[in-house]
């Protein structure tokens, strides 16, 4: 029992910040006289209550948490936390459930993908609690990506546990870590709020648009989306959707040192960024030849689709499937990728693809120099089978949940192009997908509901890089009564 109630305690302590984030909608709605501040605040105080009948039974237990207890913990906590954050949306709007925790998943996990059609005449407190949503999971995760990952070696992650610290120190502990990063979170998205508000956004976009930005979530106030504003709003949202894709503790190292040494001189990063301006420029070259596009426009155009796909933010400038088959190649080749390891960004993440790429390039100097000891290094650090091991178990789990998912999904009688790209875009945590103008739109209204319900536990497995998720299908996890 006390493991139960240790981790009942951990869930209470997350709902408990839930119940205390509810507080803001329902006093911007009180405030601006706008609708839905009873609603948040009953939300709010059923999330308190539930959370103090949690933590109640754990006051005197000495949290000691197991390996197993904290992939069980994670998924818990995420689970709870989209539950009560999704009642908003079902009491204000009058949604169905399903609709409400869709967006609410979509929200956390940053997906970005909406029910709702509407987003022009939606409350403002509805509004504003959708790019809260993004802007806490954007952060959320970041801590788990840095802090906990690493240590259990989800994915090959244990490769940046050694980045996490400086040389010759030990590594810093958790606490230490998540305050870093949330600071730095907290100043690089005040000042994106800034840059929005100097390109003529109002305060209320743009303190918006800025949680949704550096999260890269990508919802947005408006149905236009990024459309809705003048370019040099886009281009500030090209940067700060780069800005929250790359690793926040080499921010935090680069604070400490007063240099941007740390970021640019990082493998992953450096080679991140090339790969955005070269796939960048090259849709923008495109768009010049063949659609007409002015210069400016090309780069403006090519430049922000392409960031937003790879980023994982899903921000709409343009209708990109019109564009030529050429434009849509690209974005579907780019759909799954993702950003760095360590920032907002979902996807496959970058460093897997360079790890992949480092051993394709040693098999082929073994087949053509079968004696030689070929090292496998990775921006420093030796690549050894465990990583390897754990990068391989990655890519077989994401193609396990793609099939299965997608399979699924057309038993409600969808599209295969629909069915496939909304799944990989659902655990890839982008937003848009192909086969409709309704998900290249990122809207998934008129999906049935078990559909619905599907990409919401694709987003989830996503976001916890899948392996988090697929260890709880082993029945000794569940185990809540061992010591």
């Amino acid at each position: 029992m006390d493991r139960l109630n240790s981790i009942l305690f951990v869930v209470g302590v997350s709902l408990s910040k839930v119940s205390g984030l509810l507080l803001f909608p329902c006093a911007y709605a009180f405030i601006s006289e706008t609708h839905g501040s009873i609603e948040f605040l009953a939300t709010s105080l059923i999330a308190f209550i539930l959370a103090f009948l949690f933590m109640r039974p754990g006051t005197t237990i000495n949290l000691d948490f197991k390996t197993q207890d904290i992939f069980l913990i994670t998924l818990i906590i995420w689970i709870i936390d989209c539950l009560f954050s999704a009642l908003p949306f079902y009491f204000i709007l009058h949604c169905s459930y399903t609709n409400a925790f869709f967006e609410t998943m979509s929200g956390l996990t940053t997906f970005g993908g909406t029910v709702f059609t509407n987003l022009d005449s939606l409350p403002h407190s509805i509004l504003l609690w959708r790019s809260m949503l993004q802007w806490v999971g954007g952060v959320g995760f970041v801590v788990i990506a840095v802090a906990i990952l690493p240590k259990l070696n989800v994915g090959g992650m244990k490769l940046f546990q050694s980045e996490n610290s400086e040389k010759n120190k030990e590594t810093p502990k958790t606490t230490t870590l998540a305050k870093n990063i949330i600071f730095v979170y907290l100043i690089t998205t005040t000042c994106c709020f800034i840059c929005y508000m100097c390109c003529g956004m109002n305060y209320f976009d743009a303190i918006c648009h800025a949680f949704t930005t550096l999260a890269t979530g990508g919802f947005s106030t408006h149905n236009a989306s990024m459309g809705a504003f003048n370019a040099n709003a886009q281009w500030v949202c090209i940067l700060f959707m780069i800005i929250g894709s790359l690793p926040f503790m080499l921010y935090v190292k680069c604070f400490k040192r007063n240099s941007l040494s740390y970021l640019f001189k990082n493998q992953q990063v450096a080679g991140y960024l090339k790969f955005i301006v070269f796939v960048g420029i090259a849709l923008s070259i495109y768009l010049y030849i063949k659609n007409n596009f002015t210069v400016g426009d090309s780069l403006r155009y090519g430049l922000f689709n392409v960031v937003s796909i790879v980023t994982t933010s899903g921000f709409a400038l343009g209708d990109w499937a019109s564009w030529g088959e050429f434009a849509s190649m690209i974005v579907l080749f780019i759909l799954p990728l993702g950003g760095c390891t360590g920032g907002t960004s979902g996807g496959i993440k970058y460093f897997r693809i360079q790890i992949i790429s480092v051993l394709f390039k040693r098999q082929c100097k073994e087949l053509l120099h079968p004696l030689a000891i070929i090292p496998q290094t990775y921006n420093g650090h030796q690549i050894n089978d465990s990583i390897i091991r754990s990068v391989v178990a990655f890519f077989l789990s994401y193609m396990l949940v793609l099939m299965v998912s997608s399979l699924i999904i057309t038993f409600d009688d969808i599209d295969i192009m629909v069915a496939l790209t909304s799944s990989i875009s659902a655990i890839s945590n982008v937003g848009p997908s192909f086969g409709s103008p309704e998900v290249i739109a990122a809207t998934y209204d008129h999906l049935p509901t078990m559909t619905k319900w599907i990409l919401s536990a694709d987003m989830l497995c996503g976001r916890l890089e899948i392996l988090t998720v697929m260890v709880l299908f082993f029945p000794k996890i569940w185990n809540l009564t061992e010591k």
